[in-house]
């Protein structure tokens, strides 16, 4: 008998506990649901880093209702989202809104992203759980973009659709129906870093914190080059995003990623700028960072902005191959493009 409690979501209508969850032996799920009065909410150590496991969001497809409002959203490509999908999961385009914050002035275009959420449904009462085939980066994405819209619950499902279906959980092709909901965006501007005050976290002027560079080596090294410039911002530590989710799209134990954190100098509770070529692959770096602790701040635009800029200094010497951090396993066949 398996007997899971997620208590660190802060529920806004109800508190929801999972008791005597079991998997049957036809393969179905039986649950109870525990609604509790509502409570204050109150921030979990992992501030807006949320994992959810195949097991309760099965649960939660099973029993959602209007007091618990329930929004998957599908970042696969559309082809795959069409051949099936979670039910009741809603297709997003990572792709587009990869686009949409390149724009100058888009990160900070309320309109724009207003615009954007409507179609999706979402309330301030609704648990989105974003899930893709991509080793969480493409999840991770619009992970980090509602979180900074201000999205409330915002989860991550632990594991991608791939082992979703392997597992012989539901899926299905039916297209849900959703009514538009206007959302109203408040930017959580301490979530986002730009150029400028990596600047000046570079001069002393901001308090300290550690970049994490989470792009490939080559990239780091200036091997590879993706904008005009190739190399690293000066002092910026080089911990890969794949170091942090297996091939199934699984992170790893909350004790090993304070390991890889640890790793390169990373002290328990201190500040993180991630940042990579245009915020994907960052995002990653940011959940895993904030699942076990640690303040956040996403450099979205990344090398796309530093590396294109004139006047932004750049180291570029030859990554030491004894340090290159190994992936978990190995890296997707095709490159990633984040």
């Amino acid at each position: 008998m398996l007997r899971p409690s997620w208590t660190q979501i802060p529920w806004r209508i109800v508190h929801v506990t999972w008791w005597g969850m079991a998997l049957a032996v036809g393969g179905g799920w039986t649950a109870r649901v525990e609604a509790q009065p509502a409570k204050e909410v109150v921030e979990p150590k992992s501030g807006l880093a949320r994992l959810m496991s195949f097991q309760q969001l099965a649960n939660l497809i099973e029993k959602s209702d209007a007091m618990t409002p329930l929004r998957i959203l599908d970042a696969r490509p559309r082809e795959q989202y069409d051949q099936g999908h979670l039910p009741g999961a809603v297709w997003v385009d990572p792709k587009a809104v990869e686009e949409m914050s390149q724009k100058p002035g888009a990160l900070t275009n309320r309109e724009v992203w207003e615009h954007w959420l409507a179609p999706l449904g979402i309330s301030p009462e609704t648990l989105v759980v974003v899930v893709d085939d991509h080793r969480q980066l493409d999840a991770a994405r619009i992970w980090w973009l509602l979180t900074y819209l201000g999205v409330g619950q915002v989860a991550l499902l632990d594991g991608n659709h791939t082992l979703w279906v392997e597992r012989g959980l539901p899926v299905t092709r039916d297209v849900p129906q959703v009514e538009p909901w206007p959302f109203k965006v408040r930017f959580r501007k301490e979530r986002l870093a730009d150029r400028e005050q990596v600047r000046r976290l570079l001069d002393g002027e901001l308090r300290e914190a550690m970049i994490l560079d989470a792009r490939s080596a080559q990239e780091f090294a200036g091997k590879t080059i993706r904008s005009k410039r190739g190399g690293h911002i000066p002092g910026a530590c080089h911990l890969e995003w794949s170091n942090f989710v297996d091939q199934s799209g699984r992170f790893l134990s909350r004790d090993d990623i304070r390991t890889k954190l640890a790793s390169v100098g990373l002290k328990p509770g201190s500040k993180v700028v991630s940042h990579c070529q245009s915020g994907g692959r960052a995002a990653v770096v940011a959940f895993a960072a904030e699942l076990v602790g640690h303040p956040t701040q996403n450099y979205y635009l990344g090398w796309s902005d530093w590396g294109n800029a004139q006047d932004t200094p750049i180291d570029s010497e030859t990554y030491p191959p004894d340090l290159d951090p190994q992936p978990l396993s190995q890296p997707p066949t095709k490159p990633p493009t984040p």
